[in-house]
């Protein structure tokens, strides 16, 4: 796989790094099917309990690649369209993976790149980060980001970031509940890495299951989140 993404395996935990630290991280098409390809091949390696994604140099990731994104005049609709099916199915896979992941998230986390780290289960940021949705400055319509903020935030709170497209602090994302934590620049992996051996700790079955059952929670009416978790419950003493 090329160096856009870094992959580093430490026992139970393995940790993807977007490499393009010249570009901020920007997400052009090499790097997005990588970090999906690895997001994938995480989920079915049955030796990775949990998954922590951060982003090297100065930024978790400022975005789209809107060099790259400029060239879309160049291609044919069904071209176009591929790629932006690309940009979303990199929040599936983050969402649909039945391994914990976790998000460090360093400095910018824009866009796309604030959209990445959402889609991850537990997002840690430093003090200096800084996330936002700036598609609407740059005359973009803020559509691709959109479903999985309104899903993790709600819409008025949603409404704010995309329209008035006004970056915030760490410390405002966590008062919104966008993120989890917010912990000094120079401890972020180390909070990340903490995170991720206590949750390695856990039987590896039941934290499959667990992450399982709340993606599938959030999906469902309470009813049928109840009723899948006394089948998973039936299926989990079987261990």
């Amino acid at each position: 796989m090329p160096n856009e993404v870094l992959i580093e395996t430490d026992g139970p935990v393995q940790i993807l790094t977007l490499n393009r630290p010249d570009k901020l991280n920007a997400v052009n098409e090499a790097l997005s099917q990588n970090l999906r390809q690895a997001i994938t091949n995480a989920a079915h390696d049955d030796k990775i309990a949990v998954v922590i994604l951060t982003g090297s140099g100065r930024a978790f990731s400022a975005g789209a690649d809107l060099k790259e994104a400029a060239k879309n005049g160049e291609r044919s609709q069904r071209q176009s369209l591929q790629a932006a099916s690309n940009s979303t199915a990199i929040y599936e896979a983050l969402i649909a993976c039945d391994k914990p992941v976790i998000a460090a998230v360093n400095g910018y986390a824009l866009g796309a790149g604030s959209a990445i780290a959402i889609s991850c289960d537990l997002v840690i940021a430093s003090d200096n980060a800084v996330l936002g949705y700036p598609e609407l400055k740059h005359g973009l319509a803020a559509t691709a980001v959109s479903p999985t903020l309104v899903a993790q935030i709600g819409r008025k709170p949603a409404s704010e970031l995309l329209l008035l497209a006004e970056n915030i602090t760490s410390q405002r994302a966590l008062e919104i509940g966008l993120i989890n934590r917010v912990v000094p620049s120079q401890e972020l992996m180390t909070c990340a890495k903490t995170w991720a051996s206590t949750l390695a700790g856990h039987n590896h079955d039941a934290l499959w299951m667990t992450k399982r059952m709340i993606r599938r929670s959030s999906e469902m009416t309470l009813s049928q989140a109840h009723s899948l978790a006394a089948d998973s419950l039936t299926v989990m003493r079987g261990f």
